[in-house]
């Protein structure tokens, strides 16, 4: 709405007006008083501001601005305020410290946010009326993104869960689709062989001998018993095999047998079992965390399997903590302390209760000015472990005189003197140390 005492042929003193695009004032011949008004106009002003900034007084400015928009240069104007720019939503998990790229985070989250909107068939991305090759072929696909061995001895943090749902949904999808069978076309009935008359009936005859009575077949024309013996009554003509329709049946039906969910998922899963058994037998710690991690996606109550789990993956982590200290000491050899640091932290967190790996992490991490709190934890943490070592207590009883806790200090430099008399530095820091505590 104007404001009240409105200008005729402007309007409202709060309203706007600008100046007509692609002006050229040449040719409509301002005057210089017009041109100084059309100056303050600007691309767009509100007609209040340009009187109060105008030098030709209100009356003056008006009658300029009604000849500006009598000649075409300026027009009313209706301004539209803007919303102000909305930030961007940050989705808190693409910011989480984990050992994945940006683009395998966002595909995880997008995936898993999808599940509950996707049946089946969208799940493993097939069609209607896909063949159980083509299931099993997207199944494997999808698995090799998204299955969490994948990112084994990963740092995955919130995403590790994220990636179990998602497998466990593909996992559900595929036996789902595998379990349903298409539909065969009804067997066609064999021709039959056109009845033949039976033979003309002959009555049976009777042989008697020693009181008993026998009844045998007719005989052949011409034919007569044997004398002596009795003549019995043979069996029928052996049944006739079986035609090749019922031998295709049963085999469908032992077919089906086999197929059947219950069946197929017993056999699976006690093949899975043997395989992991046998990888753990040999050492292969991390196949065998793979394949008992298959069994509970296929079967989460069983806890004999969660048991061999659980130990698989500390067995493998504890061997892969040692190999990452020995990475860490080649590492360091040739020259490249930041790796050897992230080889020594990487075995920590595989083993906490690695004493060298916490050792070296410290170590290295003093040398390179790291974070002193996370150095003095990782030092505290060897001599927690093995407090034997006049190593670690030496390390440690430095770091603390750095941070200024000379007490602490003092005591591990007193107790790196008791396990090594000999060791300069501890002497050294007793020393320097002396006066504080007299």
């Amino acid at each position: 709405m104007s404001a009240p005492n409105p200008i005729v042929g402007l309007g409202g003193r709060t309203d706007h007006i600008a100046t007509v695009p692609h002006l050229d004032p040449a040719r409509l011949q301002l005057s210089p008083e017009e041109g100084s008004v059309l100056a303050l106009v600007g691309r767009v002003e509100r007609i209040d501001a340009v009187l109060s900034r105008s030098s030709l007084g209100e009356a003056r400015t008006i009658a300029v601005l009604l000849a500006l928009r009598a000649k075409g240069a300026i027009v009313p104007a209706r301004v539209v305020q803007r919303a102000p720019p909305v930030a961007p939503v940050v989705d808190a998990a693409l910011s989480e410290e984990v050992d994945l790229e940006p683009d395998q985070k966002r595909d995880i989250i997008e995936m898993e946010r999808s599940l509950e909107k996707l049946d089946h068939h969208a799940v493993l991305g097939v069609a209607r009326g896909a063949s159980p090759q083509e299931v099993k072929q997207a199944y494997y696909n999808a698995s090799r993104r998204f299955h969490p061995d994948r990112y084994f001895g990963k740092n995955l943090g919130s995403f590790r869960a994220r990636l179990e749902r998602i497998f466990k949904r593909l996992t559900d999808a595929h036996n789902a689709l595998s379990r349903q069978e298409p539909p065969r076309a009804p067997a066609t009935p064999p021709a039959r062989a056109p009845a033949t008359p039976p033979p003309a009936a002959v009555p049976p005859r009777t042989v008697s001998g020693g009181g008993f009575a026998a009844v045998s077949p007719p005989a052949a024309s011409g034919a007569r018993p044997p004398s002596g013996s009795f003549a019995t009554v043979p069996p029928s003509a052996a049944a006739p095999p079986e035609d090749a329709e019922s031998e295709a049946r049963r085999a469908e039906r032992q077919a089906r047998f086999a197929r059947h969910p219950y069946m197929a998922r017993s056999h699976k899963l006690t093949e899975l079992i043997a395989r992991g058994r046998a990888a753990t037998a040999r050492g292969d710690f991390e196949r065998a965390y793979q394949e008992f991690n298959h069994v509970l996606g296929l079967d989460p109550k069983n806890r004999e399997v969660a048991q061999l789990l659980v130990e698989a993956r500390r067995k493998h982590d504890l061997t892969r903590a040692q190999a990452e200290v020995e990475r860490g000491q080649e590492l360091e050899m040739r020259g490249d302390f930041s790796g050897a640091q992230a080889a020594y932290k990487l075995a920590v967190s595989l083993n906490g209760d690695n004493p060298e790996a916490a050792f070296q992490a410290a170590r290295v991490g003093r040398e390179l000015a790291q974070d002193a709190q996370e150095v003095l934890k990782l030092a505290q943490r060897a001599v927690e472990l093995k407090p034997g070592r006049a190593d670690y207590q030496l390390l440690l009883a430095q770091v603390l005189l750095v941070a200024g806790q000379k007490k602490q200090a003092k005591h591990h430099f007193e107790e790196v003197a008791r396990l090594d008399p000999d060791n300069a530095d501890a002497r050294a820091g007793l020393k320097k140390l002396r006066w504080t505590f007299t």
